[in-house]
C-alpha cells in the first residue's frame, strides 16, 4: 500500500448512516454534489454521490467529503479523500478554488470523473459548456467534427 493511500485509509470513518439531502440553490457556492452509477453485487445497480460542504470545517478545521450509497450515508473523510467502493475508488480533492479532482479509479483502467449534480456549480459549469464551447474555454479540438478542418 503506497504511503498516500495508507494516509487517506487513517482518515476514512463509516457513516451514520444519514440521508442524503438535495441539492438548494442557496448552496451553490458552499456545496459539490458528484454522482456515480456503478454495477453492484448480484447484478443490482448502486447510485453512490460523494458531498463536500466547502466551508463546512468542522473541529480542526479540515473539509470532509461525504460518501453515500442510495442516498445513505456510508463513510465520511477529511480530504484528500479515497472511498473504496465496488471495483475501484473514488479519489476526491479540492483546491482553495473547489474541488480540483472528483475521479472513480477503476482497479483496470482509465479513471474518469464522477457527473456533476445539475444544480450544483460546476453540473451548471458543464452544461454551459456543452451548450456554448466557444465561451467555455475549451480547446478547438473538443469543439464539434466540423471545425476539425478550420483548427488543423
Amino acid at each position: 500500500m503506497a504511503l498516500k493511500q495508507w494516509a487517506a485509509s487513517r482518515r476514512l470513518k463509516p457513516g451514520d448512516g444519514r440521508e442524503l439531502q438535495r441539492f438548494r440553490w442557496w448552496q451553490l457556492p458552499v456545496r459539490s454534489l458528484f454522482w456515480l452509477r456503478l454495477p453492484g453485487d448480484g447484478g443490482q445497480e448502486g447510485l453512490h454521490a460523494v458531498d463536500v460542504r466547502h466551508w463546512a470545517r468542522l473541529d480542526d478545521s479540515r473539509i470532509r467529503a461525504h460518501l453515500f450509497l442510495d442516498s445513505r450515508q456510508v463513510g465520511e473523510s477529511k480530504l484528500p479523500a479515497l472511498f473504496p467502493v465496488d471495483g475501484g475508488v473514488i479519489e476526491v480533492a479540492m483546491s482553495s478554488y473547489g474541488i480540483k479532482r472528483c475521479h472513480y479509479r477503476p482497479s483496470d483502467g482509465q479513471p474518469f470523473q464522477l457527473t456533476p449534480d445539475s444544480a450544483s456549480a460546476e453540473g451548471r459549469r458543464a452544461r454551459f459548456g456543452a451548450r456554448h464551447p466557444g465561451l467555455s474555454g475549451r480547446s478547438p479540438s473538443d469543439r464539434c467534427c466540423c471545425w476539425s478542418s478550420v483548427w488543423a
